[in-house]
């Protein structure tokens, strides 16, 4: 039986080590807590420098306030710190680091020199290998601190075998260098790869500024402002236009209190603001800055301080939420369409050559099941409940009783056409059976019909609320469903009931629909169920996003002019009409300015 091994307490050089493990991740853990400790001593002036990717030399230089000579051995002493008094302090953190583990961690996996002065002349240095300090002395150096780490890793191989090409760790040292440069416009900070420069960031510049030196151009020149004060919560910073979206989260950054930091509340708030924006896939660009009591925000949550937790997350959710969605609203980019619905009129058709404008013609009988045909007088009621557009539909008074006049022929000088209002927009006609379009004065829009009348029929579910008008079936329409279908099917069953669904299970297997919304045929109203039981929409605005879908017209469907008119009065009187409920955008817009530069007619 193998004796028991006795308690006893760690050597400094291994404690330290182990909270390197933590600490130090790589070398741009190192340079985040070498520049946060010079803006901790209020420097206004950061020079960095690094070589072979920060492994083999990273040098911090600030002008902040500097230690005393007789403390330098001291400031790599695990958990010494003058950031830090009492418990009180520790629920009231104002710096960026307070548990004084920093350096001494960074000194005990590399080669450390630690030179400062509290006033110009007067320095002190302090060299430190590998945890053991091997010198001392005197140095005549300006006020402020240098700091130079070499070798890291160096006595540390398994950590040293895990870190990335030169460049992929250059890279990392920059994007962190940016992110705290973007947090502190009064600071002026020069990044240096080896003898060449990165960045520069002068003191004194705007977020967009220096947002404009990283990121392309048309992204900040399109990007919202935020600003919102609730109380003692305020967010501002700067959202990108839905139209920039991308692929990857990689431009969402987020601060709180001026600490960069990785949260999953504040990121989903900020999605969530752009629902309906854009696509489900997508991201935004976002550099948002919270601030909030310090009793209100824990950030002693991991040693890198990249985690935070809130005493209320669901505040921070709601607030950053309605910042980011006031901003978005406040910098819609597509104006409307006409000041007065009355502007739009069948009058003002007028077909050209690259466009074909679709006369009314007698439409081919609809394919059964199907819900939208060309030929219903009904159908276009659909659009809208607005008096502008149901007028196109209606006969004027007598018509019934009017008698048939015989068509005369034509005379040989036509009529002139009525005076145009120069401001007016003109439908064009509709092109590939799918894009409606429409010129003013120095602009072409084209409009998406589909998405169009997808976003007029979600606000319509959206205005009804649960009181979604049903249509009985003469025989159920009987759907197979999985057991975890089945489940789902009981979670969503009072939302579904309020759309205009009957259902019923049938042996558990199976799912019965007596009734069906007034909007869907029942061929669509299985597939809306299916999708739905699919985990595709899981709350009430999902659920009338894809009803809307699958009511909406489709690409492909001929309008009518009337018919694509009535569309476009109900489309652009909507709050929200610049992007389906899905989040694809509805309209695209150029102006002469534009084509000019599409045709390189000037630059």
């Amino acid at each position: 039986m193998a004796h028991p091994r006795q308690i006893r307490l760690l050597p400094p050089e291994l404690q330290n080590q182990i909270a390197a493990g933590e600490v130090v991740e790589r070398p741009s853990s190192v340079l985040k807590e070498l520049v946060e400790n010079a803006l901790d001593a209020g420097a206004t002036r950061i020079r960095v420098q690094i070589r072979d990717g920060g492994q083999s030399c990273i040098r911090v230089s600030d002008n902040g306030s500097g230690i005393p000579g007789e403390q330098l051995e001291l400031a790599v002493t695990r958990h010494a710190t003058s950031k830090l008094e009492s418990l009180h302090d520790l629920n009231d953190i104002r710096s960026f680091g307070f548990r004084g583990e920093a350096l001494p961690s960074i000194a005990s996996v590399s080669r450390f020199r630690l030179s400062s002065a509290t006033r110009d002349g007067e320095g002190a240095v302090l060299e430190v290998l590998h945890g053991r300090v091997t010198g001392q002395g005197h140095s005549a150096m300006p006020a402020g601190t240098d700091v130079e780490v070499t070798d890291l890793f160096a006595n540390v191989p398994a950590r040293l075998k895990f870190l990335k090409q030169p460049s992929t760790e250059t890279r990392k040292c920059a994007d962190l260098l940016v992110r705290i440069a973007l947090a502190n416009l009064h600071v002026d900070f020069e990044l240096l790869n080896g003898e060449r420069t990165m960045h520069r960031f002068l003191a004194g510049e705007d977020l967009a500024r220096r947002l404009g030196s990283i990121w392309p151009r048309e992204l900040v020149e399109s990007a919202h402002s935020v600003n919102l004060e609730d109380g003692l919560f305020s967010v501002h910073g700067l959202v990108g236009d839905p139209a920039t979206a991308q692929a990857r989260a990689d431009r969402i950054l987020v601060y709180v209190n001026n600490r960069p930091v990785q949260d999953r509340t504040i990121v989903s708030a900020i999605r969530e603001a752009y629902r309906g924006r854009i696509l489900g896939k997508e991201y935004p660009q976002a550099v948002l800055f919270l601030r909030l009591p310090p009793e209100e925000v824990d950030v002693n949550v991991h040693p890198a301080k990249t985690e935070v937790r809130f005493q209320d997350e669901g505040s921070v959710f709601r607030i950053v939420r309605r910042a980011v969605v006031q901003a978005l609203e406040a910098g819609s980019v597509l104006a409307p369409l006409v000041e007065h619905p009355s502007q739009l009129s069948v009058s003002q058709v007028r077909p050209v050559l690259p466009v074909t404008l679709h006369p009314p013609r007698e439409a081919a009988p609809a394919p059964p099941g199907n819900d939208i045909t060309t030929h219903d007088r009904d159908w276009p009621a659909k659009f809208s409940s607005s008096a502008a557009a149901q007028r196109l539909f209606e006969e004027p008074p007598g018509y019934q009783n009017a008698p048939e006049t015989p068509r005369q022929a034509p005379s040989a000088a036509p009529e002139p056409e009525p005076r145009q209002d120069p401001g007016a927009i003109r439908y064009l006609g509709q092109f590939a059976d799918t894009y409606l379009v429409l010129a003013g004065q120095d602009e072409i829009t084209l409009i998406d019909q589909h998405a169009a009348h997808e976003r007029v029929l979600f606000h319509m579910l959206r205005a009804q609320g649960s009181r979604g008008d049903r249509r009985p079936l003469l025989m159920p329409l009987e759907i197979p469903i999985h057991p975890a279908q089945a489940a789902l099917a009981q979670e969503i069953w009072t939302q579904l009931d309020g759309l205009g669904f009957s259902l019923e299970f049938s042996g558990g297997q199976r799912l019965l629909l007596n009734a069906v919304p007034a909007l869907l045929t029942p061929a669509k109203a299985r597939e809306f169920i299916e999708d739905a039981l699919s985990n595709k929409a899981r709350t009430m605005e999902d659920l009338w996003a894809v009803m809307a879908c699958k009511a909406a017209i489709k690409a492909g469907d001929v309008l009518t002019p009337d018919e694509a008119l009535a569309l476009i009065d109900s489309w652009q009187g909507l709050p929200d009409r610049n992007y389906c409920p899905h989040g694809r955008p509805v309209a695209q817009r150029w102006s002469t300015g534009d084509l000019e530069k599409l045709f390189k007619r000037r630059p």
